[in-house]
C-alpha cells in the first residue's frame, strides 16, 4: 500500500471521523494493514475549545493516531498554503512507512488544494495584514464586505460575510497584490504526485443530517460547551483570532454576557440556524467542486459504508 492516501470529506455531523477511525481498526485487525488520520478541519488544527469543535475524543484518540490535531494556539492562524505543506510532509512520512494515510475532513478547500493543487499567492506583510484587520474593525463588517465586492466580486459572492478570516483574507490579496484570489487561483501549481486512492464525501439526507446536528450540539452544551467558553474568555480576554467563527462561540458570548436564563432558548436556536446554514454550504461546495469524488448518502458510522469504502481500499491495492 505504498503511496496511497484516501480523503474523506463531507458536511459536519455526517459521521467522517468514525468513519475514518472504523477503517483505521478494520484495516489493522483484520488485513494487518497500518493507516493514520491526517486532519483537514481548520477548527480543530487549535488545542482549544475542544468541545465546540467537535475535537476527537480520548477514546477516539486512543483508537487511531491523529496527525495535525490540535497542534495550534488561538492566536496563531494557518494558511491552506501552510496547511498543505504540513499534509503533505505527514502523507510522505505515513507512505514511506507503508501506511495509508487517510486525510479527513469538512473544510473543502484543504481537500481541494491537496487534490488540484495550490496558487503561489505572494507572502502578505503582517503590517500590512494588520491595516485590513484595522480598517474592518473601523468601518464594521458591512460596509467592509461591500469593499471587497468591489475589489474582488467573485470571491465577495463565494464567501459568507460572517467568515471573518477568509473575507481578510480575500481583501488582503486583492488590494496588497491588485489581483484577486480567483485569478491567483488560475495559476495555481498542480503538481502534487501522491498517489489518491479516492475521495470519499459524506452527504447523507438533508432532514437526517441536520437532525443529528441538532443532537450534537445539545450533546456539545450538556457536555460543558458553555463552560469551556467562559474558561476560554477567561484565559484569552478580548479574543479576535480564528475561533470566533466556531459556530456556537459567539452566541455562547451573547449568552453569557446577557445574565438572561431565558435567552438559552434564542442561543440554541441560533446554533442550530448557523449549523444548518453551514451544512448547506458545504453539501453546495463539495457537489459543485469536487465533481469527481465518490458521494456516498449514507452516514459514516454505518457499517454498510465501512465495508463499502474498505473495499475501494483493497480494490485499489490488488490494482498494484
Amino acid at each position: 500500500m505504498n503511496n496511497s492516501t484516501l480523503i474523506i470529506g463531507g458536511t459536519t455531523a455526517s459521521g467522517k471521523t468514525t468513519l475514518a477511525i472504523n477503517l483505521v481498526c478494520k484495516l489493522k485487525h483484520t488485513y494487518n494493514i497500518d493507516a493514520e488520520l491526517i486532519n483537514a478541519d481548520s477548527v480543530q488544527v487549535y488545542h482549544d475549545l475542544k468541545i465546540l469543535t467537535a475535537y476527537p475524543t480520548n477514546e477516539e484518540l486512543d483508537k487511531a493516531h491523529h496527525n495535525l490535531f490540535g497542534i495550534l494556539s488561538p492566536y496563531d492562524s494557518l494558511s491552506v498554503t501552510s496547511w498543505l505543506e504540513l499534509a503533505k510532509t505527514e502523507i510522505k512520512r505515513l507512505n514511506n512507512a507503508n501506511k495509508i494515510a487517510i486525510v479527513c475532513g469538512g473544510t473543502g478547500f484543504y481537500i481541494q488544494a491537496l487534490l488540484n493543487g495550490i496558487a503561489k499567492i505572494p507572502s502578505i506583510p503582517k503590517e500590512f495584514r494588520e491595516q485590513v484587520q484595522n480598517y474592518f474593525n473601523e468601518i464594521g463588517r458591512d460596509m467592509f464586505f461591500e469593499e471587497l465586492y468591489k475589489i474582488d466580486p467573485i470571491s465577495a459572492q463565494k464567501l459568507n460575510k460572517n467568515d471573518t478570516q477568509r473575507i481578510l483574507r480575500a481583501y488582503e490579496v486583492a488590494s496588497y497584490t491588485g489581483k484577486s484570489l480567483s485569478e491567483w487561483w488560475k495559476q495555481k501549481n498542480t503538481n502534487y504526485s501522491e498517489n489518491i486512492i479516492d475521495t470519499i464525501v459524506l452527504l447523507p439526507e438533508k432532514e437526517k443530517v441536520k437532525e443529528r446536528a441538532r443532537i450534537r450540539l445539545l450533546k456539545m452544551i450538556n457536555s460543558g460547551a458553555i463552560e469551556e467558553v467562559q474558561k476560554f474568555n477567561e484565559k484569552y480576554e478580548n479574543y479576535t483570532g480564528a475561533l470566533r467563527e466556531v459556530i456556537g462561540y459567539r452566541e455562547i458570548c451573547d449568552f453569557l454576557r446577557s445574565n438572561d436564563t431565558l435567552k438559552y432558548e434564542k442561543m440554541m436556536e441560533n446554533m442550530r440556524v448557523r449549523t444548518n446554514q453551514y451544512i448547506k454550504r458545504q453539501s453546495t461546495w463539495f457537489r459543485n467542486q469536487l465533481k469527481n469524488a465518490t458521494f456516498i448518502q449514507n452516514f459514516g458510522n454505518e457499517s454498510s459504508i465501512v465495508n463499502k469504502v474498505l473495499r475501494i481500499i483493497l480494490s485499489s491495492a490488488d490494482q498494484k
